[in-house]
Order: structure tokens, then sequence, then C-alpha cells
């Protein structure tokens, strides 16, 4: 549903005088925002229910700890909602740095 949420903030039409940033911060905000909380209240009802060995503990323990950066994006429309790209770009360079060895 989040991603839903940026595809439609990156089709929106910025107001007249308005930056693109701040028309999908705003979007993000509007919509993001809720989702985020929804999930966040899911997370903080599932953390005592779980045992925290699990691999579900530790992904909701994870996730909880790490919730200031899952929604830092929405604070700026130019920062992207995950880094994908990057990930993609690097990865010649870390599964190659194995092979560059022999």
């Amino acid at each position: 549903q989040l991603y839903r949420v940026e595809r439609q903030a990156r089709d929106g039409i910025p107001e007249k005088g308005e930056p693109q940033a701040d028309c999908i911060r705003r979007f993000r905000q509007q919509h993001s925002i809720p989702v985020l909380n929804a999930l966040k209240g899911w997370l903080d009802d599932m953390a005592p229910k779980v045992l925290p060995d699990s691999k579900l503990g530790d992904a909701v323990s994870y996730t909880r700890n790490q919730w200031d950066y899952l929604t830092r994006y929405t604070e700026d429309g130019r920062m992207p909602i995950d880094n994908n790209l990057l990930e993609r770009d690097i990865r010649v360079f870390a599964t190659g740095r194995k092979c560059w060895l022999f």
C-alpha cells in the first residue's frame, strides 16, 4: 500500500509555484503516515505476544528498533521510499569482490 501511495505522489501535479518535492512530502504526510501509524500499532500489539527468538519476533523487534529510519522518507519529498537503486548499482562490486581475490 505504501508503494501505491508513493506512485500516486510521484504522479501528482504540484500546485502553482510549489516544488515537486513539497508536493510529494505533502502527499506522503496525508496518505503514508496513517498507514505507517497502523503498522506501528500492530507491531506494538504483537511485540509482547511473540517469542523474541522466533523469526517473527526478530522481524517485529528489528522493525520497531529501526522505526525512525523507516519513516524518515515521509519528512522529505526528495528522499526515495527505499534504496533499491543504490543496492542494484553496488551489487556488481559486492558479488565480484570475492571473485577478484582469485
